[in-house]
């Protein structure tokens, strides 16, 4: 007796179906991986426009002030971290009183300590653990260049076998650098 061609394509067709599922299954696991690593991504775009966001606005305090930072009276380094500003002169790392008029009076010296301050506090706002290092010098016949740099964590989403050593998620110090001349 021989099964008809309806019989024996019966079983056949749930072989089929698990087949499938199976493979999609595969494929929605890879387009979940690649949601996370898009995501982390752009939180990471995210944190570097915002760094580089941030440096412009101190080089531009910095070209605001040429009486302090271009006279070279200004500290040859300086630091930020969590907030506070720690200098060898101690110019920077106080506050001074808001405002220039009657009562404040506001030299170059007491303006960049506003600025300097204002944009350690903001910065500690948006990234509590990076660090910032202000270096300036001075060489005779050119114009004062600061190198300003800054040193951050960042988590991310490893992609494949290379950057996933022992976890998905790594974390990892990353550093923007930028030249200023005052």
């Amino acid at each position: 007796m021989k099964p008809t061609p309806r019989a024996a394509a019966a079983g056949f067709s749930m072989v089929e179906v698990l087949v499938t599922i199976v493979v999609v299954a595969i494929g929605l696991l890879g387009l979940a991986k690649l949601e996370a690593a898009a995501l982390s991504n752009t939180q990471v775009s995210r944190t570097r426009s915002l760094i580089a966001v941030q440096a412009g606005s101190l080089a531009a305090a910095m070209h605001a002030n040429p009486g302090y930072w271009s006279a070279g009276v200004a500290a040859p380094s300086f630091s930020i971290s969590g907030g506070v500003v720690t200098d060898a002169s101690g110019v920077l790392a106080t506050m001074p009183s808001p405002g220039c008029g009657p009562g404040n009076v506001c030299t170059p010296s007491v303006l960049a300590a506003w600025d300097v301050n204002n944009w350690a506090q903001n910065m500690n706002q948006m990234f509590p653990t990076a660090l910032t290092t202000v270096t300036c010098t001075i060489t005779a016949g050119s114009p004062i260049s600061c190198n300003l740099q800054i040193n951050w964590s960042e988590k991310q989403v490893g992609v494949n076998l290379t950057t996933t050593a022992s976890a998905s998620l790594q974390t990892s110090t990353e550093q923007f650098t930028l030249l200023v001349q005052p």
